[in-house]
């Protein structure tokens, strides 16, 4: 019996669509992929391997993202830093494998110029291997830790003794720069700033190591071939220093690579302009750095930053008030070319040259723009010049310069006086206290004579004294007591540098007016004229703006003012030689010539009213930046010669005549009482005259310079007075000060005046009085008045 069709063909059709779709796949996708598989690309894989084989160039490695920067953007290359992990300052061992200390991620304590979180470097003292810590660091932390005395130690200053080798900074840590290729002219530059010291080193040699100047270091160096051309230290944390930083910067030539770092503190008095120069030279954090922050910058003026590393004190996580230490390292490609200025071959220019390739920061001085040496200076009148030199004083002057290790300082002095008409170059010397080789080029580029006197004595004011003491024996011929020359002090085998009758004694911190030597040379006949004057000084403390303005007007004072001081020979041999100092003593060397104008009355001083010299340093022995900024900065000079001191004031120069003109100003003047602090005066010509407490004691000083610093001008204490007179000329009035009971002229003070007084708080207050409608305030006892603010 046959089976149905039906059923038949039902189970035929299930197995042919089967068939059918397997087939398809086939036949239809894999039939028509495998000739594209051996026509295509089979043969393009077996080109590419036969390429490989030929070239025979290894599979090229991915860089790590860590060392790809744009260019002028840094980062921090102590340790690899691996995501989501952070290193704790405060482990103990962390030199051995700071790696396997996973943390959990927390704001880095330093700021670089990426976003990944950053390893911080250790803050204390390490041993030499680099793999533990001082042991007393560690027992003295572990005590504080159990006794509960943190907040010592967060006060107490982070050591960072440790040297850069310690730091384990590898090749594989170089700040690179996107397609950088390492070449022969490649150096690698690598800096450390922390609260205690400041080192730089390039290509693993020590270029710069500081561990006590507080304040911004900055080192030059010479984009041609890596040597150091200027160190400098900017203490900004005080007040004013900010610009000579901005103008030392200014005088750096583009091109130079300029590395910046701070030690302990720079912020303190780092204002807008200084932080504006910064940013020109490409730093990003400038604006950002405040109180003990670290900070370091390498950068090329003129072009891109290269590196730049920032930590800030209110994230560190060091336990200190001070930000952690900061470190960098980079490399940059030295120049080919030598970078020569193309100026005139000539003596002179040669001697620039020479110098320049060394030295920097000297502004026109090596600017190859400037192709003469006599367009370096500015030309002031060369008729008066040619008059001067034909005086006697010309050829009897000598010019000597007092000089320390401030190169910088010495070529602005050195400069200054090179534009003063009436300078005799061939009678001006440089005394040194140690050979120092930035001195000696630019004493060599000057053409003047240096001398080098060795320290003598335990502290600066031997020092300074047994210098001076050197220049007048060489200079006017001095002869001092055996017991006043130290041990191995004036040596007799040497030959002076001049001789002369008259010396201008500068410091190399003075910056001289154009004028100075016409002045001298007008004021200089009282000195024959009148044997009670002892010098002439140039410098005025009192010689600020509102209260210096008269080029004509010279002033007698019975006090000491050293600076830019003329001294006669007869001086030095009748005054002052013979009432030396003992070696050992800790006087200054100004201390004969001050007990010399003591000791007789009416022995005098003269000065002019606007200053001939000023004072211009702001870091020294004797001296720092907030004083220099608040009492010397505002100091003016003359800058003109176009002005005549009549004869007639130079005879009244003289003791008798002087006095007589003085009380006859005196009688002819309108006492008042006038409030300087609270109003302003107006514009005259008549005479006035103040009568003030001060009786010459310190204590009794508070009156005195309240008013002088009502007036805007020298206000620490009372300086350059005359018999206790002090004379101005202010809003064209000739202003005169007495000091009552001290100054003889007390009798003059009308029966009715009220003598003026430190007000007692330091707000202002005033009091009526028949010849002023406001005055400041009095009191029964001036001696006690507390000085003004």
């Amino acid at each position: 019996m046959r089976v149905p069709a039906k059923v038949s063909y039902g189970g035929s059709h299930i197995l042919h669509r089967r068939m059918t779709l397997l087939s398809f796949l086939r036949r239809r996708v894999l039939g028509k992929s495998i000739p594209l598989i051996k026509r295509v690309v089979l043969p393009t894989a077996a080109v590419f391997f036969l390429l490989q084989i030929f070239s025979n160039t290894p599979t090229p490695q991915p860089q790590e993202l860590s060392n790809l920067i744009l260019p002028g953007e840094a980062i921090d290359p102590i340790l690899k830093t691996k995501p989501g992990r952070i290193y704790d300052v405060n482990t103990k061992d962390h030199h051995k494998d700071v790696q396997d200390i996973p943390v959990a991620p927390r704001p880095s304590p330093v700021t670089q110029d990426h976003q990944t979180p950053l390893p911080v470097p250790p803050t204390g003292p390490v041993s030499s291997s680099g793999s533990t810590r001082n042991t007393r660091d560690d027992n003295d932390r572990s005590s504080s830790s159990n006794t509960g005395g943190k907040e010592e130690e967060k006060k107490a200053k982070p050591s960072s003794s440790w040297s850069m080798a310690t730091a384990n900074i590898t090749d594989s840590h170089k700040v690179r720069f996107k397609g950088h290729a390492i070449t022969n002219q490649t150096v690698t530059l690598t800096l450390m700033s922390s609260s205690d010291k400041v080192f730089m080193s390039l290509n693993k040699k020590e270029i710069y190591r500081n561990l006590g100047d507080r304040g911004l270091h900055l080192v030059v160096l010479n984009q041609h071939t890596g040597k150091v051309m200027a160190r400098q230290v900017f203490d900004t944390f005080s007040t004013g220093v900010e610009e000579e930083m901005v103008e030392f910067i200014e005088d750096v030539r583009d091109g130079r690579i300029l590395v910046f770092a701070v030690l302990d503190e720079a912020s303190k008095n780092l204002s807008w302009r200084g932080r504006n120069k910064l940013k020109e030279l490409g730093s990003r954090w400038a604006d950002k750095l405040g109180y003990r922050d670290m900070w370091a910058l390498v950068t090329r003026k003129g072009g891109l930053k290269m590196a730049e590393t920032y930590s800030n004190v209110a994230t560190a996580d060091t336990g200190y008030e001070w930000g952690g230490p900061v470190f960098l390292r980079t490399d940059f490609d030295l120049e080919e070319e030598k970078g020569e200025c193309e100026w005139p071959q000539n003596e002179r220019n040669d001697v620039r040259r020479m110098f320049c390739q060394r030295y920097e920061g000297y502004g026109a001085m090596c600017e190859c723009d400037v192709t003469n040496w006599s367009d370096v200076f500015f030309h002031a009148d060369d008729k008066l010049h040619k008059q001067l030199a034909q005086t006697k004083l010309y050829k009897d002057l000598g010019v000597v310069i007092l000089a320390t290790e401030r190169s910088h300082y010495l070529y602005k002095t050195l400069k200054a006086l090179w534009e003063a008409p009436g300078l005799n170059r061939d009678h001006v010397a440089v005394y040194g206290d140690s050979f120092n080789r930035e001195i000696n080029a630019v004493a060599k580029l000057f053409g003047v004579q240096l001398v080098i006197e060795k320290a003598l004595g335990n502290s600066s004011k031997e020092h300074i004294r047994h210098k001076v003491q050197r220049v007048f024996r060489d200079v006017v011929s001095a002869k001092f007591p055996s017991n006043t020359v130290p041990a191995g002090g004036l040596p007799e085998d040497t030959l002076p540098p001049f001789t002369c009758g008259h010396i201008l004694l500068l410091e190399d911190d003075i910056q001289v007016s154009v004028d100075i030597f016409k002045f001298l040379h007008a004021v200089a006949p009282v000195l024959e004229r009148d044997p009670m004057v002892l010098g002439i000084s140039s410098f005025n403390y009192y010689g600020h703006r509102d209260v210096a303005n008269s080029l004509t007007a010279v002033y007698r004072t019975d006090e000491l003012n050293p600076m830019a001081l003329l001294l006669p020979a007869r001086t030095v041999h009748d005054h002052m030689a013979p009432s030396w100092p003992v070696a050992n003593a800790t006087s200054e060397w100004y201390h004969p010539l001050k007990s010399a104008l003591a000791a007789v009355s009416g022995r005098a001083l003269l000065y002019p009213e606007v200053p001939r010299a000023r004072h211009t340093g702001y870091r020294g022995v004797m001296i720092e930046g907030g004083i220099q900024y608040n009492f010397f900065n505002d100091h003016i000079l003359a800058l003109t010669t176009d002005y005549e001191i009549p004869p007639a004031e130079i005879l009244r120069l003289e003791v008798s005549q002087y006095e007589a003109r003085l009380l006859e100003t005196l009688k002819a003047s309108e006492a008042i009482t006038f409030d300087f602090c609270k109003h302003d005066l107006l514009y005259k010509e008549n005479p006035l005259v103040m009568f003030v407490s001060y009786n010459g004691s310190r204590s009794s000083e508070a009156a005195m310079n309240y008013v002088m610093e009502c007036l805007r001008t020298w206000s620490l204490y009372p300086e350059a007075g005359w018999k206790g007179v002090w004379q101005f000329h202010y809003h064209g009035h000739w202003l005169t000060i007495v000091a009552v009971p001290l100054s003889p002229y007390s009798y003059l003070k009308p029966a009715e005046y009220k003598v003026v007084t430190a007000p007692p708080t330091t707000t202002t207050t005033t009091s009526t009085t028949p010849t002023s409608s406001t005055s400041p305030s009095s009191s029964p006892n001036p001696s006690s008045a507390p000085p003004a603010t």
